[in-house]
This record gives structure tokens, C-alpha cells and sequence, in this order.
């Protein structure tokens, strides 16, 4: 089973963060595909819990909704990697004993921000290709592999195509 993104961040910073501690590891490959399955899971179970205990507003917006559960992700990868991947760097490294290397209360509200500015985006381009003031021929090929990553490629069916209709006319998706 191939190593999914949390097992890659966690191998980089472990590597950069704690040497002494990645140094020992027998097998890192398969200690970090396990972490990162365990962090993805922990993720997604946090998530859940933050997505039922937290109330819409009545009057939101599908924008609105898709950048608020969006922002509960994050929260939910914050706490997650905090605990699990992002431990105190090792005495001796680069920053060790500062907060570099480590994500800031400022930082992590910057990627809030910018999650949420992305998922806004994601919901309007997927409602404006879904009520026709958006078409596929609209959006670059990075874009449009940004929708697909969030709607699935099975999206395409309501559009009358495919991923390889979409390649056969030369996009990159």
C-alpha cells in the first residue's frame, strides 16, 4: 500500500525535526504508511465529531457550508498532526526548542483562511457547472483537476462527459 500524503509529511518532518528518533526506525516506510493511515483515520473520526457537533446556520449558503466543513477539516488535521506527526523537535536540530518547524497559532489560521477561500471557490465553480453559467472549457486544467479531486470524476456524467472525453481533447486531467 503505497504512502498516503499524512505518511509523507510525517517522514519529512520526522527527518527534518527528530533525526535521532527517524535514525532508529527499522523499516521508516512502513512505520510512516501505518502513521499516516492512523492519522487519516483519527482525521476523519474528529471530523465527524466536529461536523455533528457543530450547528449550520439556517441560512447558509452551499458556499458558505462547503468552506465552513472545510474549516473543520483543517481544525481536525490541526489537532491530529499536532498530536501524532508535529512532536517537539529534537535538542540540536535546526530551531529545536522554538517554534519553527512548528505550526503557529497565526499559521494554522492562515491556512483556515485559505482553505476556506479554496473551498469557497470549489463550491461556486461545482454550483456554476451544475446551473450552466460555468462550463468545463471555462476552467484551466489545474482548476478543473481541483473540481474533479473535489466532486470525483463521476461528476462528469452530469456535465455529458468524462475525464477521457476530457483527454482525448487534449486537457490534462
Amino acid at each position: 500500500m503505497p504512502m498516503n500524503r499524512y505518511g509523507m509529511e510525517a517522514r519529512a518532518y520526522w527527518r527534518r525535526w527528530l533525526p535521532k528518533r527517524y535514525a532508529t526506525l527499522p523499516d521508516p516506510i512502513a512505520f510512516f504508511t501505518n502513521l499516516g493511515e492512523q492519522v487519516e483515520q483519527q482525521v476523519g473520526d474528529l471530523w465527524d465529531r466536529l461536523v455533528l457537533d457543530d450547528e449550520a446556520p439556517a441560512d447558509e449558503s452551499h458556499e458558505q457550508r462547503v468552506g465552513r466543513l472545510g474549516l473543520l477539516k483543517a481544525q481536525a488535521e490541526h489537532e491530529v498532526l499536532s498530536e501524532l506527526v508535529r512532536l517537539t523537535p529534537e535538542f540540536g536540530t535546526e530551531g529545536a526548542g522554538e517554534e519553527e518547524g512548528l505550526e503557529s497559532e497565526g499559521q494554522f489560521q492562515a491556512r483556515m483562511r485559505q482553505t476556506e477561500a479554496r473551498t469557497e471557490w470549489l463550491g461556486a465553480t461545482a454550483d456554476g457547472l451544475i446551473d450552466g453559467t460555468t462550463t468545463v472549457d471555462d476552467l484551466d486544467d489545474g482548476q478543473l483537476r481541483q473540481v474533479l479531486g473535489y466532486m470525483t470524476p463521476s461528476f462528469l456524467r452530469l456535465l455529458g462527459t468524462s475525464v477521457e472525453d476530457l483527454r482525448t481533447r487534449g486537457r490534462d486531467v
